[in-house]
């Protein structure tokens, strides 16, 4: 009899047991042994909050909410979410960068989604968010899926732009070495070195030197990047800049 039973189990699938020992629900039971079904007609119904909060429940819910279905509802729940209560739209691959998440930008990319799609309120793309927040392996995968290193949001800003400005050294390094014009202005003709200069980030600095940032380039406003580090107090940049050359203001 005990043999019979247990033969009886071992042709039950493993889902089945899990719900007899009651270790699993039976909405997790559809996650795990049917991730399509799950993607395709529950998903679309929670809203973005709960669709967050289930993907903390367990690595199976994990794995569904950021599968290539599970991120295709996305940004519609973002914009129902970002309408009702007021706030401004940023779409679900943003986010994937802004919080380091891999597993929901990897979806997206194979999921076929414009992977240089702008967010409406500053134009920037998801590069743009990986280089400010200082996410290389996001930026690593943007890159590989894509992404325009040199593409310039509403101001102008590109992404290395902004790692000049935030003194992301590394996110830099990927970006030069993935093509990025060191020389790319943003609006009122600032380029990344006046931004590594204003702000004292001494190793962009020297790294946008040696991949050809222009030295003696000025703003509109006349500035020049060894003026912007004397202004701002940076003599460890200024030096470095005289010493190539260039001249106070």
């Amino acid at each position: 009899m005990v043999a019979q039973k247990r033969k009886r189990e071992g042709y039950e699938s493993d889902v089945v047991s899990f719900l007899r020992r009651g270790t699993v629900s039976i909405l997790e039971a559809v996650a795990m042994k049917l991730p399509d079904v799950f993607a395709a007609e529950i998903l679309p119904k929670l809203e973005v909050l709960d669709t967050l909060n289930l993907a903390q429940v367990s690595k199976s819910y994990n794995d569904a909410v950021w599968s290539v279905e599970g991120v295709r509802c996305m940004d519609a729940k973002i914009k129902a979410y970002a309408e009702k209560f007021g706030k401004v739209f940023a779409p679900s691959i943003h986010y994937a960068a802004e919080f380091d998440n891999l597993p929901a930008l990897r979806a997206h990319l194979e999921s076929g989604e414009d992977v240089n799609k702008r967010e409406p309120r500053f134009g920037q793309t998801a590069l743009h968010i990986a280089a400010y927040c200082d996410r290389p392996v996001i930026l690593k995968a943007l890159i590989e899926g894509g992404a325009d290193v040199n593409a310039q949001d509403n101001q102008g800003c590109t992404s290395l732009s902004f790692s000049a400005q935030e003194g992301h050294t590394m996110i830099a390094m990927e970006l030069i070495k993935a093509g990025a014009d060191v020389n790319l202005a943003r609006h009122a003709g600032v380029t990344p070195l006046h931004m590594a200069a204003k702000n004292g980030h001494e190793a962009c600095a020297a790294m946008l030197i040696q991949a050809g940032a222009d030295i003696h380039r000025r703003t509109e406003t006349g500035g020049t990047p060894i003026g912007i580090a004397i202004v701002n107090e940076h003599e460890k940049i200024a030096k470095l800049l005289r010493q190539l050359g260039a001249r106070d203001d």
